[in-house]
């Protein structure tokens, strides 16, 4: 897993008191760090809290700090933006699934026993991954940490001939894709069930991790739909003694954000071949397995290469050279002569879920607080949750196979804890 913690459990005549993840690493104060500075360093700071997925990071920040100064970028801003995510979402799926879960289920510690064993679907992987992070490469200037992208559009556009030779490749990345869904649905998960309460991004109109509104989904069968600019009255942070990290609740309970809840949530939206295996899965929804988060990852994978094909085609007939609006912020540079401060806050939809961001920003344009809320915060008690309800199912098993069986939990859910720790 990216990154290090510990895990814990308080078990009394075989009985689960709690079960508790540990951070091992310090809080690292991104948040603190921020303030006093100028709103344009934010999505240049923010992308560092983590070298997986910092297009996640220095995208939601960029949004909220939008919302903040009102500023309205183009609609191709917009589409390289959202191709980049895409790309981001393939890279860290592709990287989780293959290299970091998948082996815990053929009953292997050692990762290089495992692609040794496997392959043609470990050269899949990289190979798909590779692609992925040349479109970050091509669009924001580097694949980690791109520099291309800033409040209100880009600082360069990515060259037609570099999009075109990326759209080329579709065919090889796609079949290479394939081979790593084939894989994971071979997989006999274990049996787990745990009824609770999904969060993800909604739109109408597509699967959504760029922007649209926060869609809940209680264990009752029940929905509801919140502005995602509105987050912090309905999800609030809470610290507790035995972690760096916080841990998020809604509406005072535990929640699950990620792959499975997008899935639950969103599966309408899903282009055709992605659309085609889920349905070939015959899930009962809402699924509650969060083994599972790993096919819905899978699922996505094809998504959004299938997402992306068309955003390049779109770009490749319609893209045109485009200045950044930066030089248009003087009224922010300069001072607001109304005198009076702002704030901003946004969310998108990173790898392993929901990701927020907020920014007070006062009438100069130096950022004077900041929140950031990540997707492993988010799901951090509902995983400790689910250990509980697990953990009695392993009564019978020896150490080496509860310990086996508890990492295969707790990897399913894609925790990042450079994240967490934030």
């Amino acid at each position: 897993m990216e990154g290090h913690t510990d895990f814990v459990a308080e078990i009394l005549r075989g009985n689960v008191k709690s079960a508790k993840m540990i951070t091992t690493e310090g809080a690292r104060l991104i948040e603190g760090v921020l303030v006093g500075r100028s709103y344009y360093e934010a999505p240049i700071i923010t992308a560092r809290i983590c070298g997986i997925c910092p297009v996640v990071h220095k995208i939601c920040s960029i949004k909220a700090l939008e919302q903040a100064l009102e500023v309205k970028p183009s609609e191709q801003t917009i589409k390289l933006r959202k191709l980049m995510l895409l790309a981001q979402i393939i890279h860290s799926h592709a990287l989780h699934l293959f290299f970091l879960s998948l082996p815990d289920f053929f009953d292997l510690t050692d990762d290089l026993k495992f692609t040794g064993q496997h392959k043609k679907e470990t050269l899949a992987a990289i190979a798909v991954r590779d692609w992925a992070l040349k479109i970050i490469e091509v669009i924001g200037g580097r694949a980690v940490h791109p520099i291309a992208c800033e409040v209100g559009g880009f600082k360069v556009m990515p060259k037609r001939s570099e999009l075109s030779n990326l759209a080329d490749q579709y065919p090889a990345v796609l079949k290479n894709a394939l081979k790593l869904v084939d894989m994971t649905l071979t997989i006999k998960l274990p049996k787990f069930s745990r009824p609770t309460t999904f969060v993800a991004l909604h739109h109408d109109d597509e699967y959504a991790f760029y922007g649209g509104h926060l869609k809940i989904l209680t264990p009752d069968g029940k929905s509801r739909i919140i502005e995602a600019e509105k987050f912090t009255k309905n999800i609030k942070e809470v610290e507790e003694p035995y972690r760096a990290a916080k841990s998020a609740r809604l509406d005072g309970q535990a929640f699950m954000v990620g792959a499975l809840a997008r899935v639950n949530i969103n599966h309408q939206h899903l282009n055709p071949l992605a659309r085609g295996l889920f349905g070939k899965l015959r899930w009962t929804l809402p699924e509650y397995n969060t083994f599972k988060n790993i096919v819905a990852q899978s699922i996505e994978i094809i998504h959004c290469i299938e997402e992306a094909k068309k955003s390049l085609d779109y770009l490749l007939d319609n893209m045109y050279d485009e200045a950044s609006i930066m030089d248009r912020l003087d009224l922010i540079a300069e001072g607001n002569p109304e005198g009076r401060g702002t704030s901003g806050c946004d969310a998108v939809e990173a790898p392993r879920g929901t990701l927020y961001h907020a920014y007070k920003v006062d009438q100069n344009g130096i950022i004077t607080d900041c929140q950031i809320i990540t997707p492993t915060n988010s799901f951090l008690k509902n995983l400790e949750e689910d250990l509980v309800v697990y953990l009695p199912n392993l009564k019978s098993l020896s150490e080496r196979q509860k310990s086996l069986k508890i990492r295969a939990l707790i990897r399913a859910y894609d925790p990042c804890i450079s994240c967490a720790t934030h």
